[in-house]
């Protein structure tokens, strides 16, 4: 069985570089899957689901007093990230309306967010625009790590706005093991040094989807429901193309890749899609990409061009991963020297054919909104969300909040309290919040006791203001239950898992107040 398994992934993915060559093909595909009885029925879709409500303010502005009023921004909430293999019903007029399927030739990354929002406009200080298309935008990134080699990929100039550069900033590390050297835990970890732990630069992503404005204007909105108004509303359909999705920049030193801004770049131009789903209360951003230049021809109506390392004309995801192959190889036989390298050598002994299943990419995603008001001297984000999400209180990423965090917390109390000449148990984190902590859990600038049991829900079920008897009685109902927690019970998921369970009732005795 896996014999034939392996026979028919060979031949389903000659299949997509012969460009649907024959019907023969394709029956033999068919043939395949059900001689093997499902050893090779890749799922065409995956979905990562994010708890709903675990929005939290976590600045990066310096001295963390740029304006922002959240009541009349909407903080940007997570709600699942979708991973397909996708065939448009109409690739040239209509990328967005298709199948799920093993057969496609493009895949589709789909993130839902909480209610209406919006396009980003420019957070650029001297062309400053963020609520060009409303009131809510969104910004960030999704980085996805194709080959599923952490060693592989990354961005060199800029960590400190993706997910390893900011994720302690919601009040936990990192459970992911790949990433146990990688996560910068403080802001001095961004000491530009490739060479240095921890290594932030080396996220292992191939490629991001990024929000961050400025990347299209009015002429490239095509609002498919909507007023004409060019502000985001209420039930709109927007297509939007720009160039939204870029292979690594960790890459462009040693790429073969030209027609770009700069050598080595491929940041193609694409589809994305902006909905809002009226009967959910929620918005849709939906990207559309070819896996193979057989996909790109579709788009455009015309035969596949050849793989030619040139993001003007058709390009796929195919494109810039033979790239990497390639350019690696060549750094085999005339290395450069430099130790950026290890970020792409190891790709010399990569197939890119082995990852064009999407349901098998990595991901993380770092998402929130812009201040009201620009920085003159860069720019900064407001981030509200993060997948996958840490655990609040779990300074060493061990996944779970326990008694030795807490004493990490206390022996950073201990240790680094004198040093401002007085000892009040508290550290104040200089230049807050461009510089940050990971034992500075509830992200307020200082590391205290409130640190040693924080959790952005506090177990008061009932809301009157304490935690006793009646709380009690509610966490028992909650405890054990399957599935994410409902309203009732989201006060007790303490350690923001999406489940009420034993780690929960240790942070539940923490918290019993009685009655106020």
């Amino acid at each position: 069985m896996k014999v034939l398994a392996g026979m028919c992934k060979s031949q389903f993915m000659q299949r997509r570089i012969d460009a649907r060559s024959s019907h023969a093909g394709d029956a033999a595909v068919v043939v395949c899957l059900l001689l093997a009885g499902g050893a090779f029925a890749v799922p065409p879709t995956i979905r990562m689901d994010d708890a709903l409500g675990d929005v939290l303010v976590r600045r990066m502005d310096p001295g963390a007093n740029l304006a922002f009023d959240t009541g009349l921004h909407r903080l940007i909430d997570l709600q699942s990230i979708a991973l397909s293999v996708w065939a448009p019903d109409d690739p040239v007029g209509d990328l967005f309306s298709g199948t799920e399927t093993t057969g496609g030739e493009f895949f589709r990354l789909q993130l839902k967010l909480k209610g209406l929002v919006n396009p980003p406009g420019s957070v650029d200080p001297f062309t400053f625009d963020p609520f060009r298309y409303g009131d809510s935008p969104v910004y960030g990134f999704v980085e996805i790590d194709m080959d599923n080699d952490v060693t592989t990929g990354g961005e060199l100039e800029s960590p400190q706005y993706r997910y390893l550069g900011n994720a302690v900033r919601f009040g936990g590390n990192v459970v992911r093991p790949e990433f146990a050297d990688r996560v910068a835990t403080k802001g001095s970890d961004f000491d530009g040094d490739f060479l240095t732990p921890p290594f932030v630069e080396r996220s292992g992503e191939e490629f991001h989807f990024v929000l961050i404005g400025g990347h299209f204007g009015s002429n490239d909105i095509e609002e498919i429901e909507g007023d004409g108004d060019l502000l985001f509303e209420s039930g709109e359909t927007w297509n939007i193309r720009g160039p939204f999705f870029h292979r690594a920049h960790g890459y462009e030193l040693f790429s073969f890749i030209e027609g770009g801004q700069h050598p080595g770049e491929y940041s193609p131009m694409c589809n994305l899609q902006f909905h809002h789903d009226v009967s959910e209360d929620a918005t849709y951003v939906t990207l559309v990409f070819p896996l193979t230049n057989v996909g790109a021809g579709l788009k455009n109506n015309e035969p596949a061009q050849p793989l030619n390392q040139d993001p003007t004309d058709q390009t796929s995801v195919l494109e810039g991963l033979e790239d990497l192959q390639l350019s690696a190889s060549f750094l085999d036989v005339l290395p450069t020297g430099l130790p950026e390298e290890q970020i792409i050598s190891n790709w010399s002994g990569h197939d890119p054919m082995d990852y064009l299943d999407p349901t098998g990419w990595a991901v993380t995603v770092l998402l929130g909104s812009s201040y009201t008001d620009p920085d003159p001297s860069n720019v900064y984000f407001l981030w509200s969300d993060i997948y996958p999400n840490v655990v609040p209180g779990d300074v060493d990423g061990s996944g779970v909040r326990d008694a030795v965090d807490r004493q990490l917390i206390a022996r950073n109390i201990g240790e680094n309290d004198p040093l401002d000449g007085v000892s009040d148990g508290i550290v104040t984190i200089e230049s807050f919040a461009s510089d940050f902590s990971v034992f500075d859990v509830n992200h307020d600038g200082v590391v205290s006791a409130v640190d040693l049991t924080w959790s952005p829900r506090n177990a008061d079920s009932d809301h009157d203001g304490d935690v006793d008897l009646a709380d009690t009685a509610n966490f028992q109902r909650c405890f054990g239950r399957p599935g994410a927690p409902s309203s009732l019970c989201r006060p007790m998921d303490l350690t923001m898992d999406m489940k009420i369970d034993l780690a929960d009732v240790v942070e539940f005795d923490y918290r019993i107040t009685g009655p106020q």
